[in-house]
């Protein structure tokens, strides 16, 4: 089990039903080629110097229960439920200082 966080670049509004569809075809497609545009790259560099992506190095230590799915205009996170608060207070303050969209699925 896991705590799943998805952020994006999106100025449109979205209805609950939009935003759930529209994370659940990435978290199904994984990442999207390409590079992330600059909005979604300096969330995912801020992101990473806080809690760096998961590796078979720091597997006991991070936060992460999977590797960070990163595409162009996204990034999906799956927390460890012991430390979802610590990430979700990070993310939120984060995704406030980046023009992104905050979704828990």
């Amino acid at each position: 089990m896991s705590f799943d966080l998805g952020v994006w670049f999106g100025a449109e509004p979205l209805t609950a039903r939009e935003a759930l569809h529209r994370y659940l075809v990435w978290d199904a497609s994984g990442a999207a080629p390409g590079e992330p545009r600059p909005e979604v790259a300096a969330f995912y560099e801020e992101l990473t110097a806080l809690f760096p992506d998961l590796t078979a190095d720091n597997y006991g230590s991070s936060p992460w229960s999977e590797p960070l799915t990163v595409g162009e205009n996204f990034v999906l996170m799956s927390a460890v439920f012991p430390r979802a608060g610590e990430v979700c207070r990070a993310v939120l303050e984060m995704v406030r200082r980046h023009p992104l969209v905050l979704f828990e699925p």
